[in-house]
């Protein structure tokens, strides 16, 4: 039987973790990583006073509800439109980018690890071609910025962590051969990643279909979100039954929604705001109004993704306070020179790679000396897959138990810096390509 006074250990955890981040917040953290600084405070805090906080219980609905919201979002970013308008010049930039930074950093921790790790290292290398859409995309917006490298971005950041996740799956697909001690061959590798990818697509593809009929014909808002949040549980739901990514079934449904619903719903604050005004003035006005602000007052695609998002933000807050409440402080030692090599190797094999990649598509200048550093920071995704990650290698013994934890508090600690560092080396690419608006202004 469930302990249900379990909630009060997540409620406790949930309030403090965001108090502790608007604080965060006001000194410029980024939100994700308050959360999760927060949670190894409080990991900090209680191995002092030698006690040990349990919540098993619902660990495992919090982390797939978060895995597909974290899906859903993602998708969202993505439509058909931009899908169609994907150039070869971004394909080679980011294949370039993706594959160089995963074997590169593939290589350098079998090198350190030792040839009995090589599953691991894959691992790390797959993890480590994964950016943060979001975090870098709010830079972005923050600075105003525009011009050719902003745009290339904004594609390599849509699609990146579509290879990560495609990576993962083939890591972990060689990682089970390794521990069930199959025989190594390709079908074994790659039979459960189309599996996965294509279950996915059918999972998604379908319960976006069916969501946009519905959606293009409700006019009621709150209705809108209440059946968008509907389908993503039952995305989530039915890819447990068919032991598949959460992430993947859930951001194809994302990007159905985002590429064929017709609803791009109005701002609730600004449409009750117009209806004031058209008491006093005439109705031709407010149309005026409308049509010249139409780009600030609809949303992009439009306001259901926002209230989903909203709605989803406390699970999103606990599974991040949760994972810095789970990092392992004894193993800091351990993963210290792991992780250094990880970062190192990903921050160059991420500079390298995309100046070649945007070299060889003969992309602008100032995409070749400044895409790099935009493409440094890590979040949601990469800790996400770590999670599956961990809790897959959980299945075969205490041995890959434990290199499942390695991976986790290792992601769990870089992102901690990628997060810090990462939005600072965006800044300082937005300043010298000149498309940081704001500061020309």
């Amino acid at each position: 039987m469930i302990d249900l006074s379990v909630l009060a250990a997540f409620g406790i955890i949930l309030t403090i973790g965001i108090i502790g981040s608007d604080f965060l917040k006001k000194i410029h953290f980024p939100q994700i990583l308050g959360f999760m600084l927060v949670g190894v405070i409080l990991n900090i805090l209680l191995t002092a006073v030698k006690h040990e906080v349990i919540v098993t219980d619902f660990l495992e609905i919090i982390v797939a509800v978060t895995l597909g919201f974290i899906g859903f979002n993602l998708g969202s970013e993505i439509n058909w439109q931009t899908i169609k308008s994907i150039s070869s010049k971004i394909v080679i930039i980011l294949l370039c980018e993706a594959f160089l930074t995963f074997i590169l950093v593939t290589i350098a921790v079998y090198v350190l690890l030792g040839f009995s790790q090589f599953n691991i290292a894959l691992i790390f290398g797959a993890l480590a071609s994964a950016t943060a859409p979001a975090g870098t995309a709010a830079v972005f917006w923050e600075n105003d910025a525009r011009g050719a490298l902003t745009t290339t971005t904004m594609f390599i950041l849509a699609l990146d962590d579509i290879i990560a996740i495609i990576l993962t799956d083939i890591a972990l697909d060689y990682n089970t051969l390794i521990y069930e001690n199959s025989a190594i061959n390709l079908a074994g590798i790659f039979l459960p990643v189309f599996y996965d990818i294509g279950f996915s697509i059918l999972l998604g593809g379908l319960a976006g279909i069916i969501s946009v009929y519905f959606l293009n014909r409700e006019d009621e808002h709150y209705h809108l979100v209440d059946f968008v949040i509907g389908g993503i549980l039952v995305c989530i739901g039915i890819a447990a039954i068919l032991e598949i990514s959460y992430i993947l079934p859930t951001m194809i449904y994302g990007i159905v929604i985002s590429s064929f619903s017709k609803k791009s719903e109005t701002d609730m604050t600004t449409k009750q705001l117009l209806n004031r005004i058209s008491n006093h003035v005439s109705p031709q006005l407010i149309q005026t109004i409308y049509e010249k602000e139409k780009e600030l007052i609809q949303d992009e695609p439009h306001q259901v993704f926002h209230e989903v998002y909203k709605l989803a933000s406390p699970f999103i807050a606990m599974f991040f306070v949760l994972i810095g409440l789970s990092l392992d402080l004894s193993t800091l030692g351990q993963i210290g020179l792991i992780g250094i090599i990880y970062m190192i190797t990903r921050t160059v094999a991420k500079m390298i790679g995309a100046s070649l990649g945007a070299f060889f598509s003969n992309a602008e200048t100032v995409v070749q000396k400044y895409l790099g550093p935009c493409l440094l920071s890590q979040a949601g995704v990469a800790l996400g897959l770590a999670v599956l990650i961990s809790e897959h290698l959980a299945k075969f013994g205490t041995e890959a138990a434990q290199s499942g934890l390695l991976i986790l508090n290792t992601i769990t600690a870089t992102t901690i810096v990628f997060q810090i560092f990462g939005p600072l080396a965006i800044k300082w690419a937005l300043d010298r390509s000149g498309e940081a608006r704001l500061q020309i202004e």
